[in-house]
């Protein structure tokens, strides 16, 4: 699967478009990053509040493709920037990460 095919009203594409094209194999939802460090998969793709350059480092050091960021936390022009520069997705819904994972689960990404 996508990450395009996550995109829709309730999620915003923040990073360039070519990110849209990474491929994902489930998720993890946290706002622990040490669980996330130690709990998600590679192709994973972290659902969490945690809008932090952090985040970012998370998901280049455990091979996610891409950041969902929850409840419309904001997220920096830097944290875009880092994300953009090593190819990871992040999007950014209103939804709660409990809603998320429902929602991607009801749609059949995971």
């Amino acid at each position: 699967m996508k990450i395009k095919d996550i995109i829709n009203q309730d999620y915003q594409l923040l990073t360039n478009p070519e990110t849209s094209m990474l491929e994902f194999q489930g998720c993890y939802a946290t706002d622990l990053l040490s669980a996330a460090i130690k709990s998600s998969e590679p192709n994973n793709i972290l659902i969490t509040i945690i809008s932090h350059l952090n985040t970012v480092a998370l998901a280049l050091m455990v091979d996610l493709p891409a950041i969902i960021i929850s409840e419309g936390r904001a997220v920096t022009r830097e944290m875009i920037e880092k994300a953009n520069s090593e190819q990871i997705a992040i999007l950014q819904t209103t939804r709660k990460t409990h809603e998320v994972v429902i929602d991607l689960f009801q749609r059949g990404f995971i």
